[in-house]
């Protein structure tokens, strides 16, 4: 296959805000607006920024676990809001997500392996006997011993928690997985291990990632390409050396300036970028450029045209009036 595995065109999302007697919709806020973005197989895009940047509904929304106010995405050429229900459920075994949370996505009543092995139960129509085998091979996959799935989650450290939640997205061999900040919750050494462990399964089983998360160092070490959101755009897009050692954009110059140095004489000498203000609220987002209110640069034309997402060589698309 040639082209992207998995791709979102024009991916635009709207809540309703509800009020007065009747519940009637009196605001909505746009979560995410005209978001285009691309995975090729075997590859993996690092979406960043701020929270509430519209970044985990970008996520949902590519499984189609939200439904997209407007927009398409494709899963190899064929449109999600074109299969019907059963359709959908077939497909749902080629894409998965781990959530942020690994406790909280597993339910706490049932053992490791009541849980892993019920997809295959359900889509494979495996047995028991043959479902608790394929369970005890993928638990020792991701590092955890075979015994392990006779345990219940409170069991189990967070590291080995995340480890269960991904061994549940592997489980039916998906094309895609979305990691929604899988490794936020977890202590450094432990963050080493599960990134280690995707890129590990990544080389073998030649799966895609969407890697969201809002810490850069991560996400540089893991990723092939980048994705830069601010209030629901994609403000910057392109290979890891692009964005972290050519930022143009002046967002994505200020969250990398953020980003802690080992060297302790690199980082008294480099230069902190110190955003001024809050990020506005997406009820009502500023006109023209999202960012301008918090820009450096920003000048008149700044406030009147918000600036297209544009090619600045090599696939390093930028959305500034001014970059650099």
């Amino acid at each position: 296959m040639t082209g992207p595995v998995l791709e979102a065109r024009d991916l635009v999302k709207e809540f309703p805000i509800r009020g007065g007697v009747f519940a009637r919709t009196v605001a909505k806020v746009s979560a995410v607006d005209g978001v285009n973005i691309s995975l090729g197989e075997a590859e993996t895009l690092g979406l960043v920024g701020e929270s509430g940047c519209g970044k985990s509904t970008t996520g949902r929304l590519l499984l189609h676990l939200l439904t997209p106010t407007s927009g398409t995405v494709e899963f190899e050429g064929v449109a999600l809001d074109s299969l019907s229900k059963s359709e959908m459920v077939e497909l749902r075994q080629r894409m998965q997500i781990v959530f942020q949370d690994p406790y909280a996505s597993l339910n706490p009543r049932r053992t490791v392996g009541e849980t892993l092995s019920e997809p295959l139960k359900v889509h494979r129509k495996m047995n028991s006997k043959d479902s608790m085998v394929r369970v005890r091979e993928l638990l020792s996959v991701v590092g955890l011993s075979p015994e392990h799935a006779n345990r219940y989650p409170h069991e189990f450290s967070g590291g080995q928690r995340q480890r269960v939640g991904i061994a549940r997205a592997l489980v039916l061999d998906p094309k895609v997985i979305v990691l929604d900040e899988p490794v936020s919750a977890l202590d450094v050494s432990i963050q080493a291990g599960v990134i280690n462990l995707l890129q590990q399964l990544q080389d073998e089983l030649g799966v895609g990632y969407v890697f969201i998360a809002h810490d850069l160092s991560v996400v540089r070490h893991i990723s092939n390409r980048v994705a830069v959101m601010y209030l629901g755009h994609i403000v910057e897009q392109g290979g890891r050396t692009d964005i972290y050692d050519n930022a143009k954009h002046p967002y994505t110059k200020a969250l990398i300036s953020a980003v802690p140095v080992a060297d302790p004489r690199r980082e008294r000498s480099r230069s902190r970028i110190m955003l001024e203000g809050d990020v506005p609220s997406p009820v009502d987002p500023p006109s023209g450029c999202r960012f301008r209110t918090r820009c450096w640069k920003a000048t008149e034309i700044c406030s009147e045209v918000d600036p297209p997402l544009e090619d600045h060589g090599g696939g390093h698309l930028v959305a500034c009036h001014h970059p650099e």
